[in-house]
């Protein structure tokens, strides 16, 4: 979407703070030497507080008191990173184009630079590719898998998606993405279903600095779920497959108990009753365990609570100190 005639385009950077203290100023200087140094845009930053526990929100309202480039929201609660991203496009304003980038400068601001060139070429979806990450094989291993699985099974065909949710969109993009309302959210996997032009831009993942990341191997598979859950058919079509082979493999069983039974040779023991018995029942204990799954998450879109609550903005704190100014020296 253009900006209109006369003005710099604005890019909003939305990065989710959770716990981050430590790693604050190291951001603020990068983002302002890489990205608020630009003179051919309009870069804003909205830092997303998602519940932290230690002072990151009054590190927050002091960045932003001091630079107006940055503002802060700060969530009730710890929702999760992708709850946090929806909150902040949710308060766009007037960008033109929204970018994500982690506190913990694993993924380079500069190349939040290179997402901007790509979007003004005309890309209306711009994808963070890693190349290599600092990191351990297993992690690496575990993530291509993951990668791998749902772009078969669970993302539309041709898509360049890439699974760290880092990337640029433009507004168009953003406000579709405004519109989807479920609970259970992958934000790449939303952005990609939107289906808009897509370009690639490929980086090297650098080692987190400070702190500790909030991205475990639990996240990890959560993430993979909610994809396959929210967005695939597999899970149905392996419980119909399932089944019907199940089914199948009953007929030669049958048939071999009916034969010894008929020639007077019935098969004792427990073996050949308590074996299927344990294969049928745990199957089916998974199938239901799949549809409790799939009708839990009915109920949670039904009931239709919201996604979260914002407890504090940088904007309402100042729009109060400008008021107890104005009361402070207002005349008796």
């Amino acid at each position: 979407m253009s900006p209109a005639p006369g003005r710099l385009p604005i890019v909003l950077v939305l990065t989710p703070v959770y716990n981050e203290s430590a790693g604050l100023d190291a951001y603020e200087q990068a983002v302002t030497r890489t990205l608020l140094s630009r003179s051919d845009c309009d870069v804003r930053v909205l830092l997303i507080d998602d519940g932290s526990s230690d002072d990151s929100w009054p590190r927050i309202c002091a960045l932003a008191a001091r630079d107006s480039r940055f503002r802060g929201l700060r969530l009730s609660r710890n929702y999760g990173s992708h709850i946090a991203l929806s909150a902040g496009f949710s308060n766009i304003g007037d960008a033109d184009a929204v970018a994500t980038l982690a506190c913990d400068l694993q993924d380079p601001p500069e190349v939040v630079v290179q997402f901007i060139d790509t979007w003004k070429n005309g890309a209306d979806i711009v994808w963070g590719k890693r190349v290599s990450r600092d990191e351990s094989l297993v992690r690496i291993w575990t993530s291509r898998i993951f990668e791998s699985l749902i772009r078969k099974h669970a993302m539309p065909q041709r898509s360049h998606f890439t699974t760290g949710s880092f990337l640029l969109v433009d507004r168009k993009v953003a406000e579709c993405f405004a519109q989807f309302q479920e609970h259970n959210r992958v934000t790449f996997a939303l952005v990609a279903w939107t289906g808009f032009s897509e370009q690639v831009v490929e980086y090297r993942r650098q080692r987190r600095q400070t702190g500790r990341s909030g991205w475990t191997y639990g996240r990890m598979v959560k993430t993979m779920y909610d994809t396959f859950i929210g967005f695939s058919q597999t899970p149905i079509r392996i419980m119909t497959v399932a089944g019907g082979a199940v089914s199948l493999l009953t007929i030669p069983m049958a048939g071999y108990l009916l034969y010894h039974r008929i020639v007077g040779h019935p098969i004792l023991g427990w073996t050949s009753t308590m074996l299927p018995m344990t294969l049928f029942f745990g199957l089916q204990f998974l199938m239901t365990g799949i549809i409790g799954e799939y009708l839990y998450r009915i109920y949670a879109e039904v009931v239709r609570r919201p996604l979260y609550f914002v407890s504090d903005t940088t904007w309402a704190e100042s729009h109060r100190r400008q008021h107890v100014e104005a009361v402070r020296h207002a005349p008796d």
